[in-house]
């Protein structure tokens, strides 16, 4: 938690480059965390479930992705002990027009489609570190 001396860590989960790299420039300078980014859902859940996934404060995650997509990663999730209560978002350029929905169904936290706005989800993310802060305290 901030001010306690821990790092707190945000987990984002794309497969394509260019986005995992303008992610990681907009939420890599909130106080207090560092970022992590994996290229599928497969080797981000194998981290969450390593020793070190438990330092997770956030997940950011795409849709659609080899091995294990976004959905499936986020049902692993809130199905988890460990990491039930960590807010996830999702940036995704589906044309699934019920892509939103279902992410939310599944217990996404908030949407964000292709292209998104650097600010707002900067914004919904601090607010969501805000909450789940509160929460542990």
């Amino acid at each position: 938690m901030p001010g306690d001396g821990a790092e707190r860590l945000i987990l984002l989960v794309e497969d394509r480059k260019a986005s995992a790299a303008a992610l990681e420039l907009v939420v890599s300078d909130i106080d207090a965390t560092s970022v992590r980014t994996f290229s599928n859902g497969a080797a981000a859940w194998s981290f969450l479930e390593s020793g070190d996934g438990e330092k997770i404060c956030a997940v950011i995650t795409d849709l659609e992705m080899p091995l294990i997509g976004g959905l499936e990663l986020i049902r692993r999730i809130r199905s988890s002990a460990v990491h039930a209560g960590t807010p996830v978002i999702v940036v995704s350029g589906t044309t699934d027009v019920n892509a939103p929905q279902r992410a939310l169904e599944a217990g996404a936290n908030a949407f964000f489609p292709k292209p998104w706005s650097p600010g707002k989800l900067r914004a919904t993310l601090e607010q969501l570190l805000y909450e789940s802060d509160a929460d542990r305290q």
